[in-house]
């Protein structure tokens, strides 16, 4: 395989193609055109890049002059024939086939497991559509609310990154100028039922791991040439599978082989004139079959928790998670009524005797009278500490303040240890200000237990309206908008590439095989390249053993060259 030839292979490839090839095979992004492309990818340091990531049987195949469709697509074959320079390279990592896994198999976990994160990966969009978060430098989530999210779900800081990922992937959430939040398209997902939020999750993960096989059967040995960090990150995508329940002992179930037959049939489909594309249910009826019927209904006990037998109605859940907080998210979740999630409620609008109503209509266990009491008495408070931003220039540097009507109020919040971070200072009997932002403000008098609200300027409770990211297309990558920008100048680009390469066969005396048209039909010749200056070849004839001279506008095509240098 030659550059030239590679490089007309790349030029032909599709955008969203070209752009996974440039991201999986780390082509550096100061690449000019086409040709250095392909020149780059030929490398043995390329080469030597992507077999790293590579299964022992795909070194096999490669070792053996054979590839496959994803081989293909990552050029390190072509037409199911793996590039010489490539089956070189791979035949030094005398790799050993695995032992064949099976296809795809029954798993009777899998369904759980999918089905246990399709549920906690909606707890983590819950929280983040709730409260936008503000990411430290380089996109990183700020340590204590990276650990508040992990325990939500009752997983390590650590794989926080990794349980989020499908739903980044499935544009849920998304990560931009500084901040994560919910997409408009998080609200419609997470009214949806189980079985489609998994199949949403899924579906974005699979698509963008196109070595999903290798992955669920992945261990140490299976990637002979894999160093430290790529063993990590198939380590990483293995335990993804395992979660969402598309891997199990070494290989792909069958939800995931019913999965992958739904995504499939649903592109055969758009490809047809008037095809949707829309995809089909077989996976998410095979999960279906094992959610519990939805409920509307909790057992609400005297201790202000509230469990719920299975999975809450959307509905219910959605007005259930204004007035209570989530401390087990599952099949089987566990709430609990507090006075700071009931002043949330009451700040989103809702009103005491609304709650009780609400409560009672839900409970299998009638109205607890603690539950009664806690909603009256947090509404009579409701609003005794109103919170507003203030002037900075104006208040000495403070940023916010609080009022209130009761004086020994304001003096407990201003010796409140627990309050130090955002400094408050007394300013007379019944206000105090912050150093914090209005905000950060409320936030810490609410996680206090402190009858907390926000008002505006001119004194009218703020309601919070929800934030959400817009839908944002996937951006195209800046080599490949380069290259394509580019464009493909046959005639000028070959002509510097062959140029380059004549050089360099003039340097080591290498033959080459050239295509030459001078004055008929196009003709073969072999010949041992001895000088190149102003756009002409001079060069020995093997055959005849005599000089030649060539303009290289004349040469048509090139043999040789790419292989004789590997």
């Amino acid at each position: 395989m030659d550059v030239v030839e590679l490089a007309a292979r790349i030029q032909a490839m599709p955008d969203d193609a070209l752009d996974r090839l440039v991201v999986e095979r780390q082509a550096p992004p100061q690449l000019g055109s086409t040709f250095d492309l392909a020149e780059h990818l030929l490398t043995d340091a390329s080469i030597g890049q992507a077999l790293r990531w590579r299964s022992a049987d795909e070194l096999v195949a490669l070792a053996a002059g054979a590839s496959t469709p994803r081989l293909d697509a990552l050029l390190l074959g072509v037409d199911g024939v793996a590039i010489p320079q490539v089956r070189v390279i791979a035949a030094a990592a005398e790799a050993v086939p695995s032992v064949p896994a099976e296809a795809a198999v029954e798993s009777a976990i899998a369904p759980q497991m999918a089905i246990d994160e399709a549920i906690k990966v909606s707890e983590l969009v819950h929280r983040i559509a709730d409260a936008p978060i503000t990411l430290r430098s380089r996109a990183q989530l700020p340590a204590a609310t990276a650990r508040a999210l992990a325990a939500a779900i009752d997983a390590e800081p650590g794989q926080l990154e990794e349980r989020l990922e499908p739903a980044v992937l499935a544009g849920l959430v998304d990560r931009h100028d500084g901040r994560l939040r919910a997409t408009v398209d998080a609200d419609a997902w997470l009214a949806a039922p189980v079985p489609d939020r998994w199949f949403a999750l899924a579906s974005a993960w699979l698509a963008a791991t196109p070595d999903a096989a290798a992955v669920a059967a992945w261990s140490r040995a299976q990637f002979p040439l894999a160093d430290a960090a790529v063993l990590a990150e198939r380590e990483r995508q293995h335990r993804q599978a395992e979660r969402l329940g598309l891997a199990h002992r070494g290989a792909l179930t069958t939800l995931a082989a019913d999965l992958q037959r739904d995504l499939d049939a649903a592109r055969s489909d758009a490809a047809q004139p008037d095809g949707t594309g829309e995809p089909g249910g077989t996976a998410r009826a095979a999960l279906a079959a094992h959610v519990p019927p939805a409920t509307a209904s909790v057992y609400l006990q005297p201790d202000l928790s509230a469990v719920a037998p299975g999975p809450l109605e959307a509905a219910v859940e959605t007005r259930l998670r204004r007035i209570a907080a989530l401390e087990r998210a599952g099949i089987a979740s566990q709430w609990r009524v507090t006075a700071q999630s009931v002043a949330t409620g009451l700040a989103a609008g809702e009103t005491a005797d609304g709650l009780l109503a609400f409560l009672g209509d839900v409970s299998l266990t009638g109205l607890p009278q603690p539950v009664a009491y806690l909603v009256r008495d947090t509404a009579a408070r409701f609003g005794a500490l109103r919170v507003r931003a203030v002037d900075p220039l104006a208040e000495g540097g403070a940023r916010a303040q609080a009022r209130s009507d009761d004086e020994q109020l304001i003096r407990t919040i201003a010796v409140d240890r627990a309050l130090a971070s955002a400094g408050p200072v007394q300013a007379g009997p019944h206000r105090i200000t912050f150093r914090t932002s209005a905000e950060e403000a409320l936030q810490a008098l609410l996680e206090e237990r402190y009858p907390a609200v926000l008002e505006d300027d001119a004194g009218e409770l703020v309601v919070r309206v929800p934030e959400r990211a817009p839908r944002r297309e996937r951006e195209r990558n800046r080599l490949v908008a380069r290259l394509r920008d580019a464009g493909f100048e046959v005639g000028e680009h070959e002509r510097a590439w062959l140029e380059r390469q004549l050089q360099a066969a003039v340097r080591e005396r290498m033959p080459v095989r050239l295509t030459v048209i001078t004055s008929g039909d196009p003709a073969d010749i072999e010949l041992v390249p001895l000088a190149v200056a102003n756009g002409r070849l001079r060069a020995r004839d093997a055959g005849r053993d005599v000089e030649r001279t060539l303009p290289l506008s004349a040469i048509t095509k090139v043999a040789g060259l790419g292989a004789s240098q590997h």
